[in-house]
């Protein structure tokens, strides 16, 4: 498997449509104008391969806040997928590890990540990875919400509500499609997955549970800290 961190703009337009093509193999209601639309807005593209075959992608932006009179840093990850063939490997979630810890160390402001989730597969990266993020079944970590409401409102205005911290679009958004939109038996009895589909009832059409993780390496759980030891990645930037 080849994993690489690629600058957004060194990506040529033919291997965006690659990236569209297999997005759209997995989501509902997009069109490559919106796709790329979201794309500009993104610095960086972790792309993972095996040999021709692109077997997955997400992009990711960074911001920056002044709040309360601090500066705070934060990655936003935007369209994701990685075809069902490749879900047992954590290349990606290895690659975004070494993207963090680049940013982390180029300013000593603190980082986080800025999620936002409208399937429990993606939802479930932050109790594997992360100890503490917000929301979370138990309540727990709730000092973190002020840092999400802030990011969320700033991202997405009034389309975010913080009562619920739900993303509702004003347009039709983009949505996992047939079998990947269902929850399996198998994972209802996880207590992350039940505390999402409650939080986010209505996943299935495009609507965005928010989320935030401090991104630092005394945050990462031992899972998280081997898959990005033993992940290599390919820089281009």
């Amino acid at each position: 498997m080849k994993t690489e961190i690629i600058r957004t703009e060194y990506v040529s337009e033919a291997e965006k449509e690659k990236l569209f093509a297999l997005f759209r193999q997995f989501y509902a209601n997009t069109d490559y104008r919106r796709f790329l639309a979201d794309f500009e807005d993104k610095q960086w593209l972790i792309r993972m391969s095996e040999g021709a075959r692109l077997a997955g992608f997400s992009t990711q932006q960074s911001l920056e806040l002044s709040i309360s009179g601090n500066t705070i840093r934060f990655l936003f990850s935007g369209d994701t997928i990685v075809h069902p063939d490749y879900w047992n490997k954590s290349h990606l979630a290895g690659a975004f590890g070494h993207l963090f810890q680049r940013i982390a160390t180029n300013a000593n402001t603190p980082l986080y990540w800025f999620l936002i989730s409208k399937g429990f597969r993606t939802y479930r990266f932050l109790p594997v990875f992360f100890n503490r993020f917000h929301p979370v079944h138990a309540g727990k970590h709730t000092d973190l919400k002020p840092l999400l409401d802030t990011i969320a409102t700033f991202k997405f205005g009034t389309e975010y509500n913080p009562s619920t911290e739900l993303i509702t679009f004003a347009q039709p958004k983009d949505h996992l499609n047939g079998q990947l939109a269902e929850t399996p038996a198998s994972r209802n009895i996880n207590p992350h997955v039940k505390f999402f589909i409650k939080r986010n009832p209505h996943y299935c059409t495009g609507t965005e549970l928010a989320c935030i993780a401090p991104l630092s390496a005394s945050n990462l759980t031992r899972c998280g800290e081997r898959v990005i030891r033993t992940t290599e990645v390919e820089w281009h930037a």
